[in-house]
């Protein structure tokens, strides 16, 4: 049974906290707030509306870079949080100095590294660690949240319960096996800090405040810049502020919002045209690489070839899901191609807007990923299993590639070359199948060479 959690008052100046204080004491070991100090000012500002102070974690400066991103959390004790980031904002490095020990937590796509060492790998669905190869699975409530984390033989391995705002119950599991909770987003309790990473701020699910004001608080000028979903987390949740994108069944893109975080999400409408809005019930997946789903907007075509929407990525994850989802959810055939540019590995994606055909990478107009080395080239047959003669004729004079063509009706990629229409039947049942197969063939290629 649980009483009175918190008993807090909040003083204000403007729309910026100043002051609380806390006349309930702490239960159960919960979320609640810590009353640790008793100062006129405990919460301080900069001139841009970011918290630079607050005095009841033993936060004592907090300093931001030019996108009022966080660079550096310091506290009294000595401790520290150091962030580092790319152009456009994306997290690349959290470094926890704490207790004089340092960890180096590093973001490369949706691999997590520990001080140099792969640790996990992120999927739609949970994450691998990366130590042991095994695969782990979260359950989600109606707002996203995850609730309990599997392993791969069922067993529970962690249990979340949340307060309204996010934070963990005292019934949550007290040995938490990964830090992405509440909305799906990473929650960094280390030193005391408590905030959950959502891209553009940073959230304190204590008090229900960001620790920034809203990038669109124009928009909503009645409410204050730093509360959460308008103070009705019930009702509401707030988006991860990625652009959002729909794909009809002719594999066309449309952009329908546009923010400045660091998700994307493609939805996919099941209609022939445009839409004026997205049905939050349609299919999607969320892409961690924002070049991709504007260069798939993008036509390369011209009036002589038709269009051809086509898109370069170096993430093997971003690559496969995008190219899975537009064969499961459109009716056009779809190319997924990977191999080498200068050295790296690079993968290329996209389709013709045809039910029968896709462009072959030579065949695109001014042949723009003129350079790229593949050695895996697979495209989609909406209604036949194996190479049609085209596809042999393509595949001639090209050696050291392997080709394939994937049936989605039984989810079966079938391997050919110029002379046999089908070498060999792999069942490719997700994205990570796919994955696998083009890991496999690196490795092939490295031990070849």
């Amino acid at each position: 049974m649980y009483l009175i959690r918190t008993t807090i008052s909040l003083l204000y100046t403007g729309n910026r906290l100043k002051r609380v204080t806390d006349t309930a004491l702490a239960f159960n070991n919960g979320f609640e707030f810590t009353d640790g100090v008793h100062e006129a000012i405990e919460w301080e500002y900069d001139e841009n509306g970011n918290l630079t102070k607050d005095l009841n974690k033993n936060i004592t400066a907090i300093q931001y870079n030019c996108l009022n991103l966080p660079s550096r959390v310091m506290f009294a004790n000595g401790n520290s949080i150091s962030y580092l980031y790319d152009a456009a904002g994306r997290k690349l490095r959290t470094v926890h100095f704490l207790e004089g020990d340092s960890v180096t937590t590093d973001y490369c796509g949706n691999v997590v590294y520990e001080n140099g060492v792969p640790q996990i790998l992120l999927t739609e669905v949970g994450y691998v660690s990366l130590t042991d190869g095994k695969y782990h699975y979260y359950l989600k409530d109606h707002q996203g949240n995850n609730r309990v984390v599997l392993d791969e033989e069922g067993t529970v391995e962690e249990v979340n319960d949340y307060y309204a705002f996010g934070g963990l119950m005292s019934t949550s599991s007290r040995q938490s096996v990964q830090p992405y909770k509440y909305n799906g987003k990473e929650l960094d309790r280390k030193g005391g800090l408590d905030w959950y990473d959502y891209g553009a701020r940073h959230y304190d699910s204590v008090l229900g405040r960001w620790n920034g004001v809203d990038p669109s608080c124009e928009k909503h000028y009645s409410w204050s810049p730093y509360v959460y979903c308008k103070n009705n987390p019930v009702l509401r949740i707030d988006p991860d502020g990625k652009d959002d994108y729909v794909i009809n069944y002719h594999g066309q893109l449309q952009l329908m919002r546009r923010t400045n975080r660091i998700v994307d999400v493609l939805y996919a409408s099941g209609t022939s045209g445009t839409v004026s809005k997205i049905n939050p019930e349609w299919k999607n997946i969320k892409v961690f690489d924002k070049s991709i789903l504007p260069a798939l907007e993008t036509n390369l075509g011209n009036n002589t070839s038709g269009a051809d929407y086509f898109a370069e990525t170096s993430s093997a994850y971003d690559a496969a899901n995008i190219a899975t989802f537009g064969i499961e959810n459109t009716r056009v055939e779809w190319k997924y191609t990977a191999g080498y540019r200068d050295g790296e590995k690079k993968y290329i994606i996209g389709n013709s807007s045809r039910d029968y055909s896709v462009s072959t990478l030579e065949g695109i107009n001014n042949n723009p990923f003129e350079g790229f080395q593949p050695i895996v080239d697979i495209h989609s047959h909406p209604s036949t299993q194996g190479a049609s003669e085209h596809d042999m004729l393509n595949a001639k004079g090209k050696n050291g590639v392997s080709f394939g063509v994937y049936f989605k009706d039984n989810k079966t990629l079938y391997e050919y070359n110029s002379v046999r229409s089908n070498l060999n039947s792999i069942k490719m049942n997700s994205m990570l199948d796919l994955m696998r197969y083009t890991f496999r063939k690196y490795n092939e290629n490295d031990e070849e060479e």
